[in-house]
């Protein structure tokens, strides 16, 4: 049960920092600003951690190689795509992903239940793919795309879940996982664009601070939840977070909410209940 809770409330800030980063134009700028504050808090912290062991760092930089490829994707993606399409998409195909790697390399052993609670997801998510899930399609062009950030995700969550099955910290976890991939973002905006990434800063810091907060606590939440508990159905319970999406995207950036996204959403929420009643 504090494990469902805990995946439930990193779902909302999951939700809420996208919506703030597709609201945004300046894409690159805000997640420069969010790895900012992120990396600003982790190197605060680096003093009070233990250093994981020698084993544990191919599991890190495996998974932070995966995080960095999945927000360089994400960019590319929000920008022709709505939240409400590409977002169900994209965390859609994560849950078969994690249970996949979880049944054949880890012998994680699930119900009949859980697997079909899990599975319900990413079948919602072809919804979105029928008339452009109520509202303009996708690309097809960016369709590559969306499902290669849906395997980075997988294999990072898959990747973060291994590790602290072989050491138990996973705030100390979170923290070196964070020293290692949020640094690129924020020297790539400083040596493309320099001048915008301080206006940003002076005019937008307030945005960076919330993005920022939010993906750390997100993430923390995540990483205690699979400690407690199945990897893979953690991974499944996060996807609560593409409801939230769907219904951010209708009132803030006044997204459609056709039959496909209802019916997306509602395969979420099934899937969901089935795993846990």
């Amino acid at each position: 049960m504090v494990a469902t809770a805990l995946v439930l409330v990193a779902a909302l800030l999951h939700a809420t920092w996208n919506t703030l980063i597709k609201f945004s134009g300046e894409r690159l700028l805000v997640i420069a600003c969010m790895d900012s504050v992120a990396l600003l808090f982790v190197v605060l912290a680096v003093g009070f951690v233990s250093l994981p062991p020698l084993e544990l760092w191919p599991w890190l930089v495996a998974s932070a190689l995966f995080e960095l490829l999945y927000r360089y994707l994400l960019i590319q993606a929000y920008r022709v795509g709505d939240l409400g399409l590409v977002y169900p998409l994209m965390r859609g195909l994560s849950p078969l992903v994690v249970l996949v790697l979880t049944l054949v390399f880890a012998g994680e052993v699930l119900s009949n239940q859980q697997i079909l609670g899990i599975l319900l997801i990413p079948f919602g998510m072809v919804c979105l793919l029928w008339q452009g899930g109520g509202g303009d399609r996708l690309p097809w062009s960016m369709l590559p795309v969306v499902l290669l950030i849906g395997l980075c995700i997988g294999c990072y969550t898959f990747l973060d879940g291994q590790a602290l099955r072989r050491w138990s910290h996973p705030l100390d976890y979170l923290v070196w996982l964070t020293l290692i991939s949020a640094w690129p973002f924020p020297l790539l905006a400083l040596v493309r664009k320099r001048a915008a990434f301080s206006l940003f800063w002076r005019t937008q810091w307030r945005l960076g601070l919330s993005v920022g907060l939010c993906v750390l606590l997100s993430y923390a939440l995540v990483l205690w939840a699979m400690q407690l508990g199945s990897i893979a159905e953690a991974a499944a319970l996060r996807e609560v977070s593409v409801i939230l999406v769907v219904l951010f995207g209708m009132r803030y950036l006044k997204e459609p909410f056709g039959r496909p996204r209802l019916i997306a959403c509602g395969l979420v929420l099934i899937g969901m209940l089935v795993m846990k009643l």
